[in-house]
């Protein structure tokens, strides 16, 4: 299989695993981006073009995940302030 096929595959299942909170898959897809790095394989520049939006679509992913959790956060925080003055 083709580095960048692999590439774009680990994208796709992160995206997914993400979305399931799926920790154990994410544990997995880690250790494959791991080896893939270790292996120094390099992506063709022409091959670039397929991996550029699935890599924007985990970077929007993970935004509005921080996004989120920021937000949940924040939320539980005002509740532990508001037992606390009961």
């Amino acid at each position: 299989m083709a580095i960048d096929q692999i590439l774009i595959d680990i994208l796709d299942e992160t995206v997914e695993a993400l979305s399931k909170f799926d920790l154990e898959k994410l544990t997995a897809l880690e250790q494959r981006i791991v080896l893939l790095a270790e292996s120094n394989a390099n992506l063709a520049t022409e091959s670039i073009g397929h991996a550029l939006p699935k890599k924007r679509q985990l970077q929007i992913l993970l935004q509005n995940s921080r996004v989120n959790l920021d937000a949940l956060t924040r939320l539980h925080a005002r509740n532990m302030r508001n037992q606390w003055a009961q």
